[in-house]
Formats: structure tokens, C-alpha cells, sequence
């Protein structure tokens, strides 16, 4: 991406901090954003980025270089809350294209469903763009912060360096979860990892790392953050102190690490406990999205983002193209609420994804508490402590039914509890970013709870087997031809 960009690509960056005290998220998607021009390189120049950002080389030019400046370009939503992966849900089992509806799919929605050897041909991928413009804007930031020696500011400095961290972190997080293998503690240490740019030089070639460095930066950046940022940030599209916890979470949960990620769960819930209950207000099929929007506050919403867009995973009934696994579908008793707010039944047998935790037409892939209730139940259950996890479990799904209908799930057998906790995380989060993704991928290296996928059209089924090599997407050919990348074998 950062050499593709070096061709031509203008990264715009958008500023909304003084609109969005007044507006709803959606708005300042749209109105009167400040542009900074932070990316403009021509194919034949050999000026460097930091050259660039000291000189202003038109009016129109904003060089960042206050706290309000660099406060701003964090909080371009569009591009810090609004574009991240969600190439990970095409290879997922919880939908499926009717094949009148493949000959309309995109080439690499095409190659993804059906877990080709190549995904992107000579494509870019937006989402691995995307990802790696978060970061290098992470990275601008974190640099400018440097030169800033204000005592009096300290606090707002800390805030912003925390800000910045978190997002690197998250999408550090993300991109591992599609470009890498799943962390393996006997084989992190040489398997690949993702390039761990730290640096926001665009001429500056960053190789890959490792599985291991790339999740111990990720676990660097945000034990670094948890210090610096607040509890209640200003927005939830700002990272804060239980956000940083959650995605900690979430990080150790995928690396097995079952205590570290049971430690940070309760350190998130005890700041962000909040749940939703299905049977309130909140909640309704009056919502064309089902859930509470961003300026409503979705009372579980810790951490505000959304996903590119795709046809599997937005809830959007006219461009969605996919229907609902039928097994997923039938798993959801007929009181529980999850069923008529997660989807819209088209026919019998037949139902489409519409629910979204971000409350509009797009894949919500931030973070919320009910991801963080399950992961600390499933941490407990493993760890033998079947009380305090059933306790967790039943809190949920008492508020996911239709009241007074929920009767509690008992059971001394640890087996038993932790099989049912991963079924509900299933059907609890069917298209919560890339979350079911990343469960396969998990999971499949216990033999006990691996998953064999299986796409049947057109009378021909394919089939992906555990821990198959095409878990790990490729990186896009750009990348590798002009980055000097090596590539993922499929």
C-alpha cells in the first residue's frame, strides 16, 4: 500500500473534531471537513515525508504540528473508525451466496467465498490499505508528539499518544488476524508475521516480522496506552482506558493465554459493565438497523468502529447478496430476541443479516461488553472456575430473551459449559467484525472443537479443512512486487 500510494494515491485526511460536538457521527462523514493534504507524492519525487510536513507547499496545506492538530487527524473518523477489515467474514460459515447470486460478485468476494489460492490477482486489497494508512497516520502522530515539549500539556499529549497506540494496536490486531497464521506459542516465533511499521516514512521498506513480534508490539502499544488515556473519552469513536483493556482481552484470548485475558476482562468490565437489554426501548424493529445508533449510544459500545463494506456482512438488505447459514439460523431458540434483531426472515428457510451494533448499514467491528462477558466466561470455563462463568453466561442471555422465558443453563461438567459459551459467541456476534473468523482459526487447532467449511453451487462442493494453509490470505501482488514482501503460501 505505502508503495502503491508512492504512485499517485492521495491520502486525505479529514478533520471533524469541531463538528463533531455538534453533529452525529454520520455527519461529519459528509459536511464541511477540514481537508489535510498529508500524502502527496509524485511518481518521479524524491523528497522524503518529514521534508514535506515542514514545508507548507500550497495555502490550502495544513502541516500538523499543534495538539488540536494532531488531536484532529486522529479523529478522522472516516479512516480511523470507518475502514476496517472485514475480508476474514468471506471465508466464514455463517452465510452463504445463492449461486444466482455469484455471477454478480466482485472477483475477489468471488476468490474468498470459495477459498482460492488467489484472492486479489493484480488488485490492491482495501482492506490491507486501509489498515496500513491507520497506522502510518497512527505513526505521523506519534512522531509529531515528539517535538512537543509542554508541561502544561502533558495530559492532552499523554491522551493523544495513548489514542494513537490503541489505534496502531487494533489494526496491527486485525491485519495479523488475515495476513498471518494464528498465534502458536511453539511456532510464533518463526512463523510470519505482518510488517511492523513503526515508522511513517512511506520510503522506509519494513519486511515482516514474526508472529511472535508482531503480537508482543501489539501487547507493547497497548499496555503503553492503558496508562495514558481516560476512562470516558470525549467520543466513543476515541479509544479509552477500558477499550485498551478489551482489545488486550481479545489478544491474549487469540494467543491462549487464558489468564492474562481473564485479568483484562475483569479490568474492563469493572470500568465498561454496561449490557443491552433486548426486551427495552433501545432495541426495536422500528430501527431500521435494529440497535441504537452512534449519536443514540449503544449503552454496550465501548469502542466505536465499523468495516469495509461487503456483500456477506452488511446489513444492508438490498446490497447484501448472502443468506444465513441454515444450521446458524436454526441454533436460535424462538424466544430468543437475537433471531428477529440479528435478521429478517425473506422465505422459509431463507433469512438475510440486518442487526447491526452500529446501528446504520455497515459491519460494526468495534468493541463492545458482550464480547468481553463471553470471553471472560470462556477464560473461567477453561480455567475450571464454572460458577463465575455460567454467571456470566446467563446474565447475557437472560437479557437476550424474551422476558421471563430464559431458563439458566446449569451444568458441572466443564466440557459441557465451555461448548456451550462458544456456541453463543457464534450466535452471539455472526457478523461483529471479524470475530467468527478469528474463532475458526482458534479453534481449529483444538481437534475437538475443529470445524470443517464447505461451499456447495452449482452441484460441486468445496471444501477448507482445519488449519489449511488458505486460513492465511495472501498479501496483495503490489505489495510483494514493489515491497519486496514474501508472499503467504496457500
Amino acid at each position: 500500500m505505502f508503495m502503491t500510494e508512492c504512485r499517485g494515491i492521495m491520502c486525505q485526511i479529514r478533520s471533524h473534531s469541531q463538528l463533531v460536538c455538534k453533529r452525529s457521527f454520520n455527519v461529519f462523514f459528509m459536511k464541511e471537513l477540514l481537508i489535510i493534504s498529508l500524502l502527496i507524492f509524485s511518481l518521479f519525487s524524491c523528497k522524503k515525508q518529514n521534508d514535506w510536513l515542514n514545508a507548507k507547499r500550497q495555502t490550502s496545506d495544513v502541516v500538523p504540528e499543534s495538539l488540536a492538530d494532531f488531536q484532529s487527524l486522529l479523529d478522522n473518523a472516516g479512516l480511523m473508525n470507518a475502514s476496517y477489515p472485514t475480508l476474514g467474514v468471506l471465508g466464514c460459515d455463517n452465510f452463504y451466496y445463492p449461486d444466482e447470486n455469484i455471477p454478480s460478485l466482485n472477483t475477489i468476494t468471488r476468490n474468498a467465498y470459495f477459498w482460492n489460492r488467489d484472492i486479489f490477482g493484480s488488485a490492491i486489497s482495501v482492506d490491507y490499505s486501509n489498515a496500513y494508512s491507520a497506522i502510518n497516520l497512527a505513526n505521523i502522530v506519534l512522531e509529531g508528539l515528539q517535538a512537543i515539549n509542554s508541561p502544561a500539556d502533558l495530559g492532552t499529549i499523554n491522551n493523544i499518544r495513548g489514542q494513537a497506540l490503541f489505534h496502531r494496536a487494533m489494526m496491527f490486531f486485525e491485519l495479523a488476524n488475515v495476513f498471518c497464521k494464528p498465534y502458536n506459542a511453539q511456532t510464533a516465533a518463526v512463523d510470519l508475521g505482518i510488517a511492523v511499521r513503526l515508522k511513517s516514512d512511506i520510503y522506509h521498506i519494513e519486511q515482516r516480522s514474526t508472529v511472535q513480534r508482531t503480537y508482543s508490539q501489539i501487547v507493547s502499544d497497548l499496555e503503553t496506552a492503558s496508562a495514558l488515556l481516560p476512562v470516558n473519552p470525549l467520543y466513543r469513536t476515541r479509544p479509552s482506558k477500558p477499550a485498551v483493556f478489551a482489545l488486550l482481552s481479545r489478544t491474549y484470548l487469540l494467543m491462549g493465554d487464558y489468564g492474562n485475558a481473564l485479568r483484562f476482562a475483569d479490568s474492563t468490565l469493572t470500568y465498561f459493565g454496561d449490557m443491552l437489554d433486548f426486551n427495552s426501548g433501545e432495541v426495536s424493529l422500528a430501527k431500521p438497523y435494529r440497535f441504537p445508533s452512534f449519536s443514540e449510544k449503544n449503552r454496550e459500545v465501548i469502542f466505536y468502529a465499523t468495516g469495509v463494506g461487503n456483500v456477506a456482512s452488511t446489513p444492508n438488505e438490498a446490497f447484501n447478496a448472502a443468506f444465513i447459514d441454515s444450521q446458524l439460523y436454526r441454533s436460535y431458540e424462538k424466544d430468543d430476541l437475537r433471531l428477529q434483531y440479528f435478521f429478517d426472515q425473506i422465505e422459509p428457510g431463507k433469512a438475510k443479516y440486518r442487526g447491526s451494533y452500529a446501528g446504520t448499514d455497515r459491519t460494526f467491528s468495534g468493541i463492545a461488553s458482550n464480547e468481553i462477558y463471553l470471553i471472560r466466561a470462556e477464560c473461567n470455563a477453561r480455567l475450571g472456575n464454572l460458577g463465575a462463568a455460567l454467571r456470566d453466561l446467563n446474565k447475557l442471555l437472560a437479557n437476550r430473551y424474551k422476558r421471563g422465558t430464559y431458563i439458566e443453563f446449569l451444568s458441572t461438567e466443564q466440557e459441557t459449559v465451555l461448548k456451550k459459551i462458544l456456541q453463543e459467541r457464534r450466535k452471539e456476534f455472526p457478523f461483529t467484525g471479524q470475530i467468527r473468523w478469528q474463532d475458526l482459526r482458534r479453534l481449529n487447532m483444538e481437534p475437538r472443537f475443529a470445524v470443517l467449511l464447505q461451499r456447495n453451487s452449482f452441484g460441486e462442493i468445496v471444501q477448507l479443512n482445519p488449519n489449511d494453509p488458505k486460513y492465511v490470505y495472501p498479501l496483495p501482488k503490489p505489495e510483494i512486487e514493489q515491497g519486496g514482501l514474501i508472499q503467504n503460501e496457500r
